[in-house]
């Protein structure tokens, strides 16, 4: 069985950079790990409108996606590595800005819930807002700090009403700009999930 890490939260609090290190100390130490990749950034490089300009069939697209992806990579095949561990850049958040910009939508909804039920997770991060401005990057988060804010309290409801576990990643100061602290939590506690020696720990 392939261990899976969901990293959820608002957008630009450092969840891709957290997947890539956290992959990348993974494989330090032997074990095979493949980054699941947010979907909004595909979909804004094949034309589809995201952040508040976002369509309904942009959402469906972005949730159908996903969840394909974390099925590909977590099925075993002789055509490529078999992987130990996935860690999943967003998952059932997705849903939340669905439902923020283009309203409730229940097959949507009954979609993701049904993911997380058949094919759970076996750690879920919650990824707390921490910076006081939004680094600009690529252009493709929106840079309003409201609509951050917004959608991490959004993401925070959701995920206590559908009762969906998870761990809550501790605020961090400003010094912490490379979020070692939460490196140290998520490798250690897969690491431990994993039965792997302590030497490897960080």
């Amino acid at each position: 069985m392939v261990y899976k890490i969901g990293l959820v939260g608002s957008h630009s609090v450092g969840k891709t950079a957290l997947m890539s290190s956290i992959e990348s100390k993974l494989k330090q130490r032997g074990i095979e790990a493949k980054r699941v990749e947010e979907v909004s950034t595909m979909a804004q490089e094949i034309g589809l409108p995201i952040n508040k300009k976002t369509t309904l069939e942009a959402q469906l697209w972005i949730l159908h996606t996903h969840f394909a992806r974390e099925l590909l990579y977590s099925k075993h095949s002789p055509n490529r590595p078999n992987y130990e561990v996935l860690i999943c850049d967003r998952g059932p958040d997705n849903y939340c800005y669905l439902e923020n910009n283009v309203g409730a939508n229940q097959a949507a909804l009954n979609m993701t819930l049904d993911h997380v039920r058949m094919f759970p997770y076996d750690k879920v991060y919650l990824l707390p807002v921490t910076d006081d401005e939004i680094a600009i990057g690529t252009g493709t988060r929106d840079l309003e700090k409201e609509f951050q804010l917004e959608m991490d309290d959004k993401i925070r409801t959701f995920l206590k009403e559908h009762k969906i576990e998870h761990q809550e990643l501790p605020q961090l100061s400003s010094e912490n700009n490379f979020r070692n602290t939460w490196k140290k939590i998520i490798l250690n506690q897969t690491l431990t999930d994993l039965n792997q020696p302590k030497e490897y720990f960080i």
